[in-house]
């Protein structure tokens, strides 16, 4: 089934829709399977993107975006896809759920070209003394407001919370990234702790703009481990327990809760 119009979801027996009528520019979603929902919040609008549910049981969430999301997405079975409000896609973001392992992105984060993210390498890799499997699937956990540069790559296990940056180029691998940290190289290591972004563009800044920003004093891109912050690894246990709709009901609960610590990690506390 290939639906290219988004009012084409409202009666479709193929996938259980949930939500507004997204916008679909040159953008198409193929639907396999069965027991596979798709969420929209208002504001959604899908360009030059392609989603694809390959398997069964699988859910893609997609919060109110300001921005166009410009993605492919492919959800095998039993996966889940969040994608939190306010995401900006310079390019297409590549995005690959699958082995019934979970991709959860936060709100504000800023993807650049050709930004690829997946939680399985695509083929099992086995010990020949064993042949036992060495390469298992892991989910991917990213918090809010962290900014991708060009050609990075996120893989599997890899959990990078709110704040942080990750510099063009880079491979981030089972690794966990603490907030406001500045990381990068393949693999990536830290380059500079203690660090925030703004997502004002500086291209078109003039001596004038510069110097009136050396200093940015609003603390609003600092994020500090407290009460209110989530662990990853338990909602990963969860989503993985649940069926899709149990799974969904669970990300109503949890994920649209938009504390701004929710993902936060502080270096001490990592």
């Amino acid at each position: 089934m290939i639906i290219t119009k988004g009012e084409d979801l409202l009666e479709n027996e193929a996938i259980e829709f949930v939500g507004e009528v997204p916008n679909l520019i040159n953008s198409q979603i193929y639907v396999h399977g069965e027991n596979n929902i798709l969420v929209c919040e208002e504001g959604v609008t899908l360009k030059d993107s392609r989603i694809d549910f390959h398997q069964n049981n699988s859910i893609l969430y997609l919060s109110s975006n300001s921005h166009d999301y410009r993605v492919t997405i492919s959800l095998n079975i039993d996966s889940t896809c969040f994608i939190g409000k306010n995401n900006f896609f310079n390019g297409i973001t590549a995005i690959v759920a699958s082995e019934a392992k979970n991709i959860v992105i936060g709100n504000d984060c800023f993807f650049s070209y050709n930004v690829v993210i997946r939680v399985s390498d695509g083929h099992g890799i086995y010990s020949t003394k064993d042949n036992k499997r060495l390469n298992h699937a892991k989910s991917i956990f990213i918090g809010d407001h962290v900014w991708f540069g060009q050609n990075s790559m996120v893989f599997k296990g890899s959990q990078i919370h709110s704040g942080s940056i990750i510099g063009a180029g880079s491979i981030v691998s089972n690794k966990i990234i603490p907030s406001n940290v500045t990381y990068a190289g393949s693999p990536v290591r830290l380059i500079k702790d203690n660090t925030f972004w703004i997502p004002h563009s500086t291209q078109g800044w003039s001596a004038e703009d510069i110097e009136k920003m050396e200093e940015y004093s609003n603390e609003l891109f600092i994020y500090k481990s407290d009460e209110s912050t989530l662990d990853f690894n338990e909602i990963d246990e969860e989503l993985l327990k649940s069926n899709a709709e149990e799974s969904l009901e669970y990300l109503t609960i949890i994920l649209l809760n938009n504390n701004k610590n929710r993902f936060a990690l502080s270096e001490e506390d990592k």
